[in-house]
């Protein structure tokens, strides 16, 4: 079976597949490689722009894709579907990942045609294609800029840019390009000039290739581990384990606590995002906590939300806060802090853990 694009090219059924199989991946690992951005944003105690140094591994597979099936179109065709996987799995930026991901396809295909044919596989030929995936890869701050963050200042979007280019370079041009040569010499996919026929075995592929190996490695565990130990995708939305020093843990449901329903007034004020004073109708973390009876020596809470993204509050704080509240959305919990920072109010919430 041939897919027929013009008289002059056709595309086979395993370049169909192939297209399929990468775009399929790397929309689904989409939820693990904003764990990785979320860890970092963390870890440098800031709400929003460091995790970019991890968007590259977004692009990487178009990058691969457009390498394996080298045709004008498939960054473009692979870059929509994979966005449309990404939306069908839960994407937190709903169909703008869509428009997102189609862009850094299209920009794909205009790096390979400026960037010659892969059988050349010279320096200055992959030079053009790293630079090129770093500008794809960078596109997504310009495009969410423009939709979430058009107030945010542009010297602050074009260093969050730079940031995801570096990503871009380093991921999805660098890593992509030493994958590339990994599975062309393994016998997948079209084989530049610069790789002999093979008489070598495996074995010595693989030590040859131990750069890429380890990349792919590092996305199979982590994305592994990151599905079994981290994210519960299958959670149910509407239900939220209370746990940790409690003497009685419970799964909090709205319905358990009818008549406890509080509206409170609260303005989300965060770095990048802000939403005007809200009437918003929850329940009081105190009431959920209070049900569960918090052991003495326990001193904080930790949120934490499907993906599992996790922020910590003082107990002492949440037991007296009238602002802190779960509503429920088309999501599931959303937790409301009323006196907090925007950055601190958590998307689908599936735990509180008392510790």
């Amino acid at each position: 079976m041939t897919l027929v694009n013009n008289p002059n090219q056709t595309f086979p059924t395993r370049d169909i597949v192939t297209v399929a199989i990468l775009a399929s991946l790397g929309g689904a690992l989409s939820t693990f490689i904003g764990y990785l951005g979320n860890l970092i944003n963390l870890a440098l105690g800031v709400p929003f722009g460091a995790g970019q140094f991890m968007a590259g591994l977004h692009v990487f597979w178009i990058v691969i894709m457009r390498l394996l099936v080298p045709r004008f179109g498939v960054g473009t065709a692979g870059g929509l579907l994979k966005g449309m996987v990404e939306l069908f799995t839960g994407s937190t930026h709903g169909i703008v990942i869509v428009v997102v991901s189609l862009i850094q396809g299209t920009l794909v295909d205009i790096t390979a045609h400026f960037g010659g044919s892969t059988s050349e596989a010279n320096s200055d030929n992959r030079l053009v294609w790293w630079l090129g995936a770093g500008a794809a890869t960078a596109s997504n701050v310009f495009v969410f800029h423009l939709i979430f963050f058009l107030g945010v200042p542009l010297a602050v979007i074009s260093t969050i840019a730079i940031l995801a280019f570096c990503s871009g370079v380093i991921f999805a041009g660098y890593f992509a390009w030493e994958t590339f040569y990994f599975l062309a010499e393994a016998g997948f996919g079209p084989a530049p000039r610069t790789i002999e026929p093979q008489s070598k075995t495996r074995g010595g592929i693989v030590v040859r290739n131990i750069s890429s190996v380890g990349f792919i490695l590092f996305l199979m565990v982590g994305s592994l581990f990151y599905a079994f130990a981290v994210a519960r995708p299958f959670a149910d939305p509407y239900a939220c384990d209370v746990v940790g020093l409690v003497e009685n843990p419970y799964i909090f449901r709205t319905a358990a606590f009818a008549g406890s329903e509080v509206t409170v007034e609260a303005e989300l004020i965060g770095a990048y995002i802000h939403i005007a004073p809200t009437n918003y109708t929850g329940i009081l973390i105190s009431s959920i906590l209070a049900l569960a009876e918090p052991n003495p020596e326990a001193t904080g809470l930790r949120v934490t939300a499907r993906d599992g993204y996790m922020i910590q509050f003082e107990l002492s704080n949440v037991m007296t806060d009238k602002a802190f509240l779960l509503t429920e959305n088309e999501d599931g919990f959303w937790l409301v802090a009323g006196n907090y920072d925007g950055s601190l109010w958590v998307q689908s919430v599936v735990q509180l853990e008392v510790y």
